[in-house]
Order: C-alpha cells, then sequence, then structure tokens
C-alpha cells in the first residue's frame, strides 16, 4: 500500500468514527431532552390543578407530593448530566471535587430515602433504611466522603432501585462489611439482572433489555457515573443478584470510617 493510500485509508476511518461519535451524542441529546420534558410536563400539569378551585383539599396534598417527586427527578436529571458534562471534557469531575469530611451516612441514606419516597409510592413501593446495621458496621455513622458526588451515586442507585422494582415491595438501605471495605447496600425486588447484562451494567449508555422493556426511555449513564465516584473514593461498587433480587453495595475503604465522632 502506498503512502497515499494508506493516508486515504486513515482519512476514511476518521470519517467513520466521527459520523459514529456524532450518532452517538445526537441519541444522547434526544435522550437528555426526553428526560427533562417528563417531569416538567408533570410538575406543570401538577400546577395548573392546584390553581383550580374545584379541587378538594385532600386531592391538593397528593398533587404537592407527586410535584415534589416530580422536582426531585428532575434536580437528579440535571446533575447527572452536569457530571457527564464534565466527564467528556476530560475534566474527572474536577468542577465538583470536594475536600472530604465526615459525613454521617445514615443520615444521608435516610434523607435520600425521603426524597424517593414520593416515588417509591406511585408504584406502592417502601423505601426502609436499616439503621441498626449502620450502627453495628460503622459504631460511629461517618465516613471521610465527597459528600455531595457520594450523595448523587447513591441516587443513581437508589433511583434504579424504584425505578425497575416490582410493585409493592420494599427497597432496602442498609450497612455491611466486606473484608477491607465498609459497604452501603441497597437492595430490591425486580427485573432480574442476566449474567451478561451484569457484566456491562456499568459502561456508559448500557440498558438491559428488561429494563428497557420496563421503562422506555433512559440514559444509562447513572450507573456509569457512581462507579467514577466510587473509584474516586478508593472504593466500587458490587453486584450480586439472585433471580430478581439485586444487591448494589457501594465500598469504601475502612480507612474512610471517620474517627472520634
Amino acid at each position: 500500500m502506498s503512502e497515499l493510500e494508506s493516508l486515504q485509508t486513515e482519512v476514511a476511518q476518521l470519517k467513520a468514527e466521527l459520523a459514529q461519535t456524532k450518532a452517538v451524542n445526537q441519541k444522547y441529546l434526544q435522550n437528555v431532552a426526553h428526560q427533562l420534558t417528563a417531569p416538567l410536563g408533570s410538575i406543570k400539569w401538577g400546577i395548573e390543578a392546584l390553581k383550580d378551585e374545584r379541587v378538594p383539599i385532600g386531592r391538593k396534598g397528593v398533587l404537592l407530593s407527586s410535584i415534589y417527586s416530580q422536582a426531585t427527578i428532575l434536580v437528579h436529571l440535571i446533575k447527572n448530566f452536569a457530571l457527564m458534562s464534565n466527564l467528556e471534557a476530560d475534566l474527572e469531575l474536577g468542577q465538583f471535587r470536594e475536600k472530604p469530611e465526615p459525613i454521617d451516612v445514615m443520615r444521608l441514606s435516610i434523607n435520600l430515602a425521603n426524597d424517593f419516597q414520593p416515588q417509591a409510592l406511585d408504584s406502592e413501593i417502601k423505601i426502609v433504611v436499616n439503621d441498626d446495621s449502620f450502627k453495628k458496621v460503622f459504631q460511629t455513622h461517618f465516613l471521610e466522603i465527597e459528600k455531595n458526588l457520594v450523595a448523587q451515586a447513591a441516587s443513581n442507585i437508589i433511583e434504579n432501585a424504584v425505578k425497575y422494582a416490582d410493585r409493592d415491595t420494599t427497597v432496602l438501605i442498609s450497612a455491611c462489611l466486606k473484608g477491607e471495605h465498609v459497604g452501603i447496600q441497597i437492595e430490591s425486588v425486580g427485573i432480574p439482572i442476566t449474567k451478561e447484562e451484569k457484566e456491562n451494567i456499568f459502561e456508559r449508555g448500557f440498558r438491559g433489555y428488561s429494563a428497557k422493556q420496563k421503562v422506555a426511555a433512559g440514559t444509562g449513564i447513572g450507573l456509569y457515573l457512581a462507579l467514577r465516584v466510587m473509584k474516586l473514593h478508593g472504593g466500587g461498587i458490587e453486584v450480586k443478584t439472585e433471580g430478581k433480587l439485586s444487591h448494589f453495595i457501594m465500598l469504601f475503604p475502612r480507612n474512610r470510617v471517620a474517627k472520634g465522632h
């Protein structure tokens, strides 16, 4: 092959890669638009209904709960998109990094459970935090972490647990010990995760077949971002499945357990 032919081949490959990247980005932007439109539409509808004087007080309470739930989803999505944008700019989440501080992870888990409870109740799902497990595992409930990043990572896992859980089930958040790590475990009963899906579940944009069947819309970036955050903390995420039962365990090195709290 001549030098000119070699150059032409390289140009053709670059064009193909550019076209593929453009297609992926276009699909991603379409997903972003769809994901943001749904909760915004629900919030707008809820506010309009609240303005109707004929709506009973009891019904208004339900509407307010729904608006809060959709607002929580919206804020969560926007944070994910901001993190993703930072990663795509090769900034390694630098814009969002904080100095690690002792954070009460049991209280953090309770707050996150409360945030997603209205969304869960729409499907008759309960979110329960096992207080005793945190007291047993951590003694103190404090970990040296970057709070906002860990909260977003945990939110991504909790949201998935709620989204893909069966109706009338419980999402359980607890603490556990795993060798040289301490963990925050999110357990749910819902769509099964196949062996192949388990191997690819943290890839950017990946969504399993059953996940897409249950919830058509989705970006596939939540678990990808969660794992990136955990790696920044020297940890990771372990996935255990048995039929419809799934455990996602956020693992932190034991040296992140805060002393003196």
